[in-house]
This record gives structure tokens, C-alpha cells and sequence, in this order.
């Protein structure tokens, strides 16, 4: 491993090291980069199961495999960074990213969609904690706030800009199925360039012979606020999954409609107003916007299974609109309390694990619902997982209440300015 990331470590940038607000735009470029690569290929699954003969409960764990690559590099790869430094392992993940678009270009059957989809888990996994704690430390004032509401449009943002363009490339010039793959792989290109351009925020740890594993320790006085944001994170991944497996499905078979376009932009829509979410509720931050977000949330879950009993494009348009809002707001108020409470020695072990939690909680409602469609029908496996969402995330609510917050572990300057 060492021989393949050093030397990444050791070229010479286009220009002087960036610090302050250079790196942080760098480091959310790229970890919008990865989210992108991610969501380019939902809109064109259907394509991809009519091309390659499979089932929807194939489909799903397509989709799902997705989760396994993630797993991989948090547990692999993300703890590396102290051996060799954030920069070197966000470049790998530009790597994987082009690797996984590349992939998908290539693909002829499902065993090259799943091979596809694991590489862009690795991508995303190599990206997602090291990005946010490098621009935890880039960010010049320390405002966690602000790294919060730039991840949460880094991640939900870049991952509805390649819904949505993919859906797009794909209706309009359907003979050029693979361009969008293209652009995502000059993205990468230009990605791992901007990188050689942005300050080490964490300088290699010398003198340790074999890589680490990643370690999830979390301290016994942030336990429960620390259990409380990655329930969140939790419940933000369900409904993505939930999303993403069940609206395709309630486009094709309650409204008629399989333009990938039209598809792109229903499931960019949720993300796209998550990340537009921050601009409107700036100052909600971590435990308020989590008691604000939950209870939105169950409302929006409700509306979604209720929804599929009926056949209104305007009602799922609202509904998308609230749960935008809800997992904008609670992803934004898991990310903020994870950060602020972290102490320095070990946010990148809570950023992990609280990741880990969001990644695991992918599969489940995406594959779940793919094979329980097969038996009892897309509307049956929606509402049941739906419900089993809305139960959880009331718990959530509840234990949210009755827990209060340390005044915060990470040693950081609260920021007044922008």
C-alpha cells in the first residue's frame, strides 16, 4: 500500500500549498466528486436490467453492493491517513472514482455493474470521513457550523448534479450512453490535480510497520450525543435508499413514466433541496436542527406511503420537497454534533464510525425492497419499510429529547465570521 500512495504525497504541486478557504474549496470539490460518480448511474439501472436480462431483487443488490466498498476502505483505507496523510488517500479516492466510471463504461453484464458499484463504495469510502476532518482543519475559523453546511451540499448536492445530468445525457443523446462517465472521469482528472494544490492537515505518523485497522472507540461522556447523530446519519441513508428504490419504481407503474430524465430528476430533487436546505436554515445547529429534522422526517415518510396508493405527481412533488428539507436538516445537525463534540485525537475514529452507520443503513431498505417486491408488489414493500423508518426515526425523536449535550470536546474556536 505504501509503495502506491507515497509518491503521491511526494509530487510537486502546481503551485504553493493553499490554505484556508483554497484548501476547504478544494477538499469539498472533491468530495463532491465522489458523491457525483455515486449518483450517476441511479437513472440508469432500468436501462442497464432491460440490457442485461435481471430481476428487480438483482437490481438491488447491485445497488447495495455499493455499501460493501464503503465498508472496505473506512475499515482499510480511511485509517491510513495517519501513516501517510489525508491528502495522499483523497487522491486515491480520485483514482477509484475514475476507476468505478470507467467500470460501468466497460460493463456487459451484472458481474460488471457490481464490480462497478464496489469501486465506487472504495472511492467514497477513501473520500467521505478524511474529506471532512481535512476541511474540519481547513476551515480558518474552525466553524464547525460551516463545515457542516458545506459537506452536507458536498455530498447531497454533488450527488443530485449526476442524477440529474445523467438522466439528462441519457434522454437526449441516448446514442452516447456512456458520455456522462466521461465527464465524470475528466472531473476526477481535475479533482487529484486540485489536491496537489492544498495543505497536508494531518502530517504522517513514521515508524509503524503494518497499516491500521480502523478503530471505532467512542468516549463514555459523548456516548449518547455520539449514538444520537449517527442515528441520524442512519436515518438520512434509509431514506436515500428508500428513495431511490421505491420512486423509480411508483414512476414506471403508478404514472406511466420511464424517461431517465424524468426518473434523474425526481430522485436528484430530495438531494438537490437537501443541499439548497442550508442556505435557508443557517443558524440550526446540531441537537435544534435534529429536533427539528425528525419530526418533518416522519411526516414526509407517512406522506411517502401513503402516496403510493395514489397516482399524483404533484403530491410527490411535495412530498420530495419535505423530505429534502428534514434529511438536509438532520444530516447538517448530525455532522455539526459529531464535530463539535469530537475531541482532536480522535475525531477521525468518530467520523468513521458515524459514517459506517450511514453507509450500512444504504443496503437495507434498497435491497429489501427490491426482493420483497418480487413477492408482494412494489407498493406492499414501500409502505412496509416506510413503516418500519417512521418507528425508528420516532425513537430517534424521542431519545433526541431526552438527551442533552456536552458543552463540546473538540477544543474549537466558535466562529462569528463568515
Amino acid at each position: 500500500m505504501s509503495g502506491s500512495l507515497t509518491p503521491v504525497a511526494q509530487l510537486v504541486p502546481p503551485s504553493s500549498p493553499v490554505g484556508g478557504r483554497g484548501g476547504f474549496r478544494r477538499t469539498a470539490y472533491v468530495l463532491a466528486l465522489t458523491a457525483f460518480v455515486a449518483g450517476i448511474p441511479t437513472p440508469l439501472y432500468a436501462g442497464y436490467a432491460r440490457s442485461f436480462h435481471f430481476s428487480s431483487g438483482t437490481l438491488g443488490l447491485v445497488f447495495g453492493s455499493y455499501a460493501v466498498g464503503v465498508l472496505a476502505t473506512q475499515f482499510f483505507v480511511a485509517p491510513q491517513a495517519s501513516r501517510f496523510g489525508r491528502r495522499p488517500l483523497l487522491g486515491l479516492g480520485m483514482l477509484l472514482a475514475a476507476a468505478a466510471s470507467l467500470a460501468f463504461v466497460e460493463a456487459t453484464s451484472v458481474q460488471w455493474l457490481v464490480l462497478a458499484r464496489v469501486i465506487s463504495g472504495l472511492a467514497v469510502g477513501a473520500s467521505t470521513s478524511v474529506a471532512t476532518a481535512a476541511m474540519s482543519d481547513l476551515e480558518p475559523y474552525r466553524d464547525q457550523h460551516h463545515v457542516a453546511r458545506v459537506s452536507v451540499g458536498a455530498n447531497f448536492g454533488g450527488f443530485a448534479i449526476g442524477v440529474l445530468l445523467s438522466g439528462l445525457l441519457a434522454t437526449w443523446l441516448p446514442e452516447f450512453p456512456h458520455l456522462v462517465f466521461y465527464f465524470a472521469i475528466i472531473g476526477c482528472g481535475t479533482g487529484f490535480w486540485a489536491l496537489l494544490g492544498t495543505e497536508e492537515t494531518l502530517e504522517p505518523t513514521p515508524g509503524h510497520p503494518r497499516p491500521w485497522i480502523q478503530r471505532i472507540s467512542v468516549p463514555a461522556d459523548i456516548r449518547s450525543p455520539f449514538w444520537m447523530a449517527a442515528g441520524g446519519v442512519a436515518a438520512c441513508y434509509s431514506i436515500y435508499g428508500l428513495f431511490g428504490a421505491l420512486v423509480p419504481s411508483y414512476l414506471r407503474e403508478s404514472l406511466g413514466i420511464s424517461s431517465p430524465a424524468i426518473i434523474g430528476a425526481a430522485v436528484a430533487a430530495m438531494f438537490g433541496i437537501a443541499a439548497l436546505s442550508q442556505l435557508a436554515t443557517a443558524q440550526v445547529r446540531d441537537r435544534r436542527a435534529l429536533l427539528l429534522g425528525f419530526p418533518v422526517m416522519i411526516v414526509a415518510l407517512v406522506a411517502l406511503a401513503a402516496v403510493l396508493f395514489v397516482s399524483s405527481w404533484v403530491v410527490l412533488l411535495v412530498i420530495t420537497a419535505v423530505l429534502g428539507v428534514s434529511v438536509g436538516l438532520t444530516f447538517m445537525g448530525s455532522v455539526t454534533l459529531i464535530d463539535r463534540l469530537a475531541p482532536e485525537s480522535e475525531r477521525d475514529e468518530l467520523l468513521a464510525g458515524f459514517y459506517v452507520a450511514g453507509y450500512l443503513s444504504v443496503a437495507v431498505p434498497t435491497i429489501g425492497v427490491a426482493e420483497a417486491s418480487e413477492w408482494i408488489g412494489f407498493t406492499s414493500a414501500g409502505i412496509i419499510f416506510a413503516s418500519l423508518l417512521v418507528v425508528a426515526v420516532g425513537f430517534l425523536c424521542v431519545r433526541t429529547y431526552q438527551t442533552s449535550t456536552p458543552p463540546g470536546g473538540g477544543g474549537r474556536v466558535r466562529s462569528a465570521g463568515p
